[in-house]
């Protein structure tokens, strides 16, 4: 099966950072996490670079990847206190040792450095969450979400829900979700290495998007 190529422009990394921010045009954005094949250009970019940095940047925590220390997200969350839930949602075994906490995302960068370096090491998804509805609600809508879609198809996906309201009915931020998403095997004899039946086509990332709007409903 013939996939369509994975756009690989800054642009399309930039729109990470830029989702949370805007009035949501979209409801639902996936974004391919590359290591770069020239080098890091800025300490800003390396958030994107890899499997191991997205993990951190939802959780707002520091930590190192494989290309050095990452971005200070802790002061990101201190001057923003907006992770309201994280968590990890996967199959059974998912939690098993060694593949706890950052281990799944470090052996997937890992292998990406010898294993078909130029595939996507994992995907970073974000969607729009109905400001009506409380913590548990998002937490509900999102879960629901990553079991019938990605779990049920054998991915492991690390979430985080984002909101801060204003104190006067409005938000800082307003409600979404982060997800990083497997893209690579996690277990198995074929571990670390691409595994194209899972979200590689744009046709595939385009029902993922369709599948939130779906889940998430008129809510939003």
């Amino acid at each position: 099966m013939m996939h369509a190529p994975i756009s690989t422009n800054t642009a399309n990394l930039a729109a990470i950072s830029a989702f949370a921010a805007a009035t949501p045009p979209n409801p639902f954005d996936i974004t391919p996490i590359l290591h770069p094949q020239a080098g890091v250009p800025s300490d800003q970019t390396k958030t994107f670079w890899s499997a191991t940095a997205n993990a951190l940047y939802i959780v707002r925590e520091n930590g190192t990847d494989l290309f050095g220390p990452t971005p200070d997200f802790a002061a990101k969350l201190a001057a923003c206190p907006d992770l309201v839930d994280h968590g990890r949602r996967g199959p059974i075994g998912c939690d098993a040792d060694p593949i706890v906490g950052l281990d799944l995302w470090r052996r997937a960068d890992d292998a990406a450095i010898i294993d078909r370096p130029s595939a996507p090491v994992a995907f970073h998804a974000i969607g729009w969450l109905p400001t009506a509805t409380d913590q548990a609600g998002w937490r509900e809508l999102v879960l629901t979400f990553l079991d019938e879609q990605l779990v049920a198809n054998g991915m492991v996906a690390d979430w985080a829900l984002h909101a801060l309201d204003d104190g006067q009915g409005g938000w800082i931020k307003r409600p979404h979700m982060h997800a990083v998403i497997t893209a690579r095997f996690w277990k198995g004899p074929r571990l670390g290495q691409p595994q194209a039946a899972w979200l590689s086509s744009t046709k595939r990332r385009n029902a993922l998007g369709n599948a939130w709007v779906a889940t998430v409903g008129d809510a939003l």
